[in-house]
Protein backbone atom coordinates (compact mmCIF):
# COMPACT_ATOMS: atom_id res chain seq x y z
CA UNK A 1 0.00 0.00 0.00
CA UNK A 2 2.03 2.98 -1.23
CA UNK A 3 0.46 6.39 -1.91
CA UNK A 4 1.60 8.97 -4.38
CA UNK A 5 3.00 11.90 -1.74
CA UNK A 6 2.08 15.21 -2.57
CA UNK A 7 5.24 17.28 -2.16
CA UNK A 8 7.84 15.14 -3.92
CA UNK A 9 5.65 15.46 -7.19
CA UNK A 10 5.93 11.54 -8.97
CA UNK A 11 7.85 9.84 -6.14
CA UNK A 12 5.81 7.25 -3.74
CA UNK A 13 6.36 8.00 -0.48
CA UNK A 14 6.00 4.98 1.65
CA UNK A 15 3.48 4.37 4.54
CA UNK A 16 5.69 3.71 7.31
CA UNK A 17 7.09 7.09 6.29
CA UNK A 18 4.35 9.61 6.59
CA UNK A 19 3.46 11.03 9.69
CA UNK A 20 0.18 10.34 11.66
CA UNK A 21 -1.32 13.30 11.07
CA UNK A 22 -1.31 12.40 7.32
CA UNK A 23 -2.62 9.43 7.38
CA UNK A 24 -6.25 8.08 6.45
CA UNK A 25 -8.67 6.88 9.11
CA UNK A 26 -7.93 2.91 7.49
CA UNK A 27 -3.69 3.60 7.26
CA UNK A 28 -4.05 4.52 11.04
CA UNK A 29 -5.96 1.47 12.06
CA UNK A 30 -3.64 -0.74 9.66
CA UNK A 31 -0.41 1.19 11.48
CA UNK A 32 -2.15 0.70 15.15
CA UNK A 33 -2.85 -3.16 14.47
CA UNK A 34 1.04 -3.74 12.77
CA UNK A 35 2.29 -1.73 15.69
CA UNK A 36 1.06 -4.33 17.57
CA UNK A 37 2.12 -7.14 15.90
CA UNK A 38 5.44 -5.46 15.76
CA UNK A 39 4.98 -5.38 19.46
CA UNK A 40 4.27 -8.97 20.07
CA UNK A 41 6.91 -9.88 17.59
CA UNK A 42 9.50 -8.20 19.60
CA UNK A 43 7.97 -9.95 23.00
CA UNK A 44 7.86 -13.60 21.62
CA UNK A 45 9.35 -16.35 19.73
CA UNK A 46 6.19 -16.91 17.16
CA UNK A 47 6.81 -15.86 13.68
CA UNK A 48 5.59 -12.83 11.89
CA UNK A 49 3.47 -14.65 9.56
CA UNK A 50 1.86 -16.44 13.09
CA UNK A 51 1.10 -13.49 14.57
CA UNK A 52 0.27 -12.10 11.61
CA UNK A 53 -2.72 -14.39 11.09
CA UNK A 54 -3.78 -14.37 14.33
CA UNK A 55 -4.78 -10.55 13.97
CA UNK A 56 -6.24 -11.27 10.72
CA UNK A 57 -3.74 -8.90 9.19
CA UNK A 58 -1.36 -9.74 6.26
CA UNK A 59 2.95 -10.00 6.44
CA UNK A 60 2.38 -7.77 3.60
CA UNK A 61 0.79 -4.94 5.16
CA UNK A 62 2.43 -5.35 8.47
CA UNK A 63 5.90 -4.96 6.44
CA UNK A 64 4.25 -1.91 4.04
CA UNK A 65 2.89 -0.13 7.37
CA UNK A 66 6.12 -0.09 8.89
CA UNK A 67 9.08 -0.84 7.55
CA UNK A 68 10.18 -2.49 11.12
CA UNK A 69 11.26 -6.38 9.78
CA UNK A 70 14.39 -7.57 7.90
CA UNK A 71 14.58 -10.79 6.40
CA UNK A 72 17.45 -13.39 7.79
CA UNK A 73 17.62 -16.78 7.38
CA UNK A 74 14.68 -16.45 5.17
CA UNK A 75 12.53 -15.55 8.62
CA UNK A 76 11.14 -12.33 9.11
CA UNK A 77 12.79 -10.81 12.41
CA UNK A 78 11.75 -7.37 14.16
CA UNK A 79 14.37 -4.44 13.99
CA UNK A 80 15.66 -2.84 17.33
CA UNK A 81 13.77 -0.10 16.84
CA UNK A 82 11.98 1.80 14.19
CA UNK A 83 11.17 5.30 13.14
CA UNK A 84 7.23 4.92 12.64
CA UNK A 85 4.95 8.03 13.79
CA UNK A 86 2.56 7.37 16.69
CA UNK A 87 0.31 9.40 18.46
CA UNK A 88 1.04 8.65 22.38
CA UNK A 89 -0.08 10.04 25.60
CA UNK A 90 1.95 12.15 28.42
CA UNK A 91 1.60 13.27 31.19
CA UNK A 92 2.96 17.47 30.95
CA UNK A 93 2.18 20.17 33.17
CA UNK A 94 -0.39 19.07 35.30
CA UNK A 95 -2.55 17.41 31.99
CA UNK A 96 -2.83 14.56 30.09
CA UNK A 97 -2.02 15.03 26.48
CA UNK A 98 -1.31 13.24 23.25
CA UNK A 99 1.91 14.08 21.52
CA UNK A 100 3.25 12.43 17.76
CA UNK A 101 6.63 10.81 18.19
CA UNK A 102 8.62 9.09 15.38
CA UNK A 103 11.15 6.98 17.19
CA UNK A 104 10.00 3.33 19.16
CA UNK A 105 13.33 4.14 21.40
CA UNK A 106 11.02 7.72 22.57
CA UNK A 107 8.09 5.46 22.78
CA UNK A 108 9.81 3.02 24.68
CA UNK A 109 10.71 6.11 27.35
CA UNK A 110 7.50 6.83 27.71
CA UNK A 111 6.29 3.40 28.55
CA UNK A 112 9.03 3.08 31.27
CA UNK A 113 7.44 6.33 32.30
CA UNK A 114 4.06 5.16 32.43
CA UNK A 115 5.12 1.93 34.16
CA UNK A 116 6.62 4.31 36.91
CA UNK A 117 3.43 6.53 37.13
CA UNK A 118 1.27 2.86 37.73
CA UNK A 119 3.97 1.47 40.14
CA UNK A 120 3.99 5.21 41.96
CA UNK A 121 -0.10 5.24 42.09
CA UNK A 122 -0.49 1.40 43.62
CA UNK A 123 2.18 1.64 46.10
CA UNK A 124 2.44 5.40 47.01
CA UNK A 125 6.11 4.81 46.73
CA UNK A 126 7.41 8.47 44.56
CA UNK A 127 10.88 6.64 43.96
CA UNK A 128 9.76 5.23 40.59
CA UNK A 129 9.35 8.72 39.21
CA UNK A 130 12.44 10.48 39.98
CA UNK A 131 14.30 8.69 37.19
CA UNK A 132 11.85 10.94 34.76
CA UNK A 133 12.39 14.41 36.87
CA UNK A 134 13.80 17.18 34.28
CA UNK A 135 14.22 14.01 31.75
CA UNK A 136 12.78 15.79 28.63
CA UNK A 137 11.50 14.00 25.06
CA UNK A 138 11.42 15.27 21.94
CA UNK A 139 7.88 14.66 19.67
CA UNK A 140 7.49 14.38 15.98
CA UNK A 141 7.98 18.48 15.34
CA UNK A 142 11.25 18.86 17.50
CA UNK A 143 8.65 20.40 20.29
CA UNK A 144 10.43 19.21 24.05
CA UNK A 145 8.19 17.89 26.57
CA UNK A 146 9.07 17.42 30.37
CA UNK A 147 7.39 14.37 31.93
CA UNK A 148 4.94 15.62 35.42
CA UNK A 149 6.57 13.80 38.20
CA UNK A 150 4.71 15.87 40.87
CA UNK A 151 2.51 13.28 42.64
CA UNK A 152 -0.07 15.33 43.05
CA UNK A 153 -0.25 16.29 39.83
CA UNK A 154 -0.12 12.57 38.78
CA UNK A 155 -2.92 12.07 41.55
CA UNK A 156 -5.04 14.86 39.93
CA UNK A 157 -4.26 13.34 36.29
CA UNK A 158 -5.46 9.93 36.94
CA UNK A 159 -8.78 11.04 38.79
CA UNK A 160 -9.56 12.35 35.72
CA UNK A 161 -9.47 9.53 33.94
CA UNK A 162 -12.34 7.52 33.99
CA UNK A 163 -11.22 4.08 33.99
CA UNK A 164 -7.60 4.02 35.01
CA UNK A 165 -7.29 0.38 34.78
CA UNK A 166 -7.72 0.52 30.86
CA UNK A 167 -5.96 3.35 30.49
CA UNK A 168 -4.16 3.53 26.67
CA UNK A 169 -1.42 4.82 26.09
CA UNK A 170 -1.94 5.74 22.37
CA UNK A 171 -3.58 8.42 21.91
CA UNK A 172 -6.20 9.25 19.00
CA UNK A 173 -4.05 12.04 17.39
CA UNK A 174 -6.16 14.83 18.71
Amino acid sequence: MILRSTNKGNKKTPIYRKSWTGLTARQKLFRERSLEILSIAKKSKQSLSEIAKKNHVSVGTVIKNTNAFKKINNKWVPKKYDRISRVIKINENGKEKSIEIKDSRIASSIGSYHNAVKQFLNTGDKKSLSEFRNKKIKDAHGKLHKFETNPKKIIEINERIEEPEFYEIYGDGT
